[in-house]
């Protein structure tokens, strides 16, 4: 059953992506009306043949987003009729939608370009942030981007960041559910947090386990459920560990690395070539794959990696090491199963 004609049930972020889709997609161009009866968002209310007061307006303030996002809308009049506004068609081109293929933030930038969006977590973002928010996505910033079909909603980095760094600030004791690879069920953990850091394209916790009495790394992406403080506080000196641990985990990911095929232009270029070594414009084309490369990226966790690479499908294939390979077709294949089952 279609929603109510005045009020649409689709998030505005996915209106405006699927908008996008739309526009790139028509090299032709597509009309107003074409548009609005097609694009996720706008079909859910519009009613051929009657007057979309409300959708036109619509539709105008989203061209105005677009605008300020840097998305140049061409419009094109019609050959018959010029000046028809209702035959005119609306389009952008794919090539000045695109980034330069030279633009490339170092990893120090994206660090703080990722700690701001870390700032914006705890509230709702304004209309300048979300905007920024969504430039930074197209640009593999490491944002948490969960498609719902084709459109993407812009959340917070990992739930049990402020509330750990709330804890570092105050030296407070913490505790929380952790999940390991092959485990149903998460085991507690009662730590000292000491520092958030990001490495691998991913947050970890540097931490004192106060029940092991022994240094502890946990990616919080594992951390299931509220992290939950306690009143007792810690001793700042354990701060001083942190350096050494952090030291260990990036010798880690350089004597631990895959290499990895992905398709130039692609998400997996975007996310994957900040953390490559060498730089992709250092990279040689793969040899009868001119539109494909090869990176050399730190593998801190082969289970997490695999889990990451399945999201770009046919983007990326894994060259070595065998053992990463033989995680992301498991899991292809019980993806693969569960289809089948279904």
């Amino acid at each position: 059953m279609n929603a109510a004609p005045g009020r649409s049930v689709v998030p505005s972020e996915e209106r405006i992506f699927s908008l996008v889709l739309a526009l790139v997609a028509s090299p032709n161009g597509s009309t107003k009306s074409e548009l609005l009866a097609s694009v996720h968002g706008y079909s859910d209310r519009f009613r051929r043949g009657e007057a979309n007061v409300a959708l036109d307006r619509q539709f105008e303030r989203d061209k105005e987003q677009l605008r300020s996002l840097g998305i140049q809308i061409e419009t094109l009049d019609s050959p018959t009729e010029p000046g028809n506004n209702q035959l005119t068609r609306y389009r952008v081109s794919k090539d000045r939608l695109e980034f330069p293929a030279e633009l490339r933030f170092s990893e120090r930038e994206l660090m703080l370009l990722r700690l701001a969006a870390l700032a914006w977590s705890e509230g709702s973002l304004s209309a300048q942030s979300r905007r920024a928010a969504m430039k930074l996505e197209s640009l593999g910033a490491g944002l948490d981007v969960q498609h719902l079909g084709v459109a993407p909603r812009l959340g917070t980095l990992e739930p049990a960041a402020a509330p750990l760094q709330r804890a570092i600030d105050d030296l407070r004791i913490v505790r929380f559910d952790y999940t390991l690879p092959g485990r149903d069920a998460p085991l507690e953990r009662r730590v000292a947090p000491l520092r958030l850091h990001r490495l691998d394209g991913r947050w970890h916790l540097i931490a004192w386990d106060l029940d092991r009495d022994v240094d502890r790394v946990f990616l919080l992406s594992r951390i299931s459920g509220e992290v939950r403080p306690e009143t007792a506080v810690y001793e700042a000196a354990l701060k001083d560990h942190s350096d050494a641990v952090i030291a260990a985990l990036v010798q880690r990911g350089q004597e631990h690395r895959a290499t990895l095929r992905v398709r130039r232009g692609s998400i997996a270029e975007a996310r994957l070539a900040p953390r490559a070594d060498p730089l992709p414009h250092d990279v040689d084309p793969v040899q009868g794959e001119l539109d494909a490369l090869e990176l050399s990226v730190g593998m801190l966790d082969a289970h997490v990696l695999a889990g990451e690479l399945l999201e770009y499908g046919g983007d990326v294939t894994v060259v070595a090491p065998a053992e990463l390979r033989e995680l992301v077709v498991a899991r292809l294949r019980a993806i693969a199963e569960g289809v089948t089952d279904a």
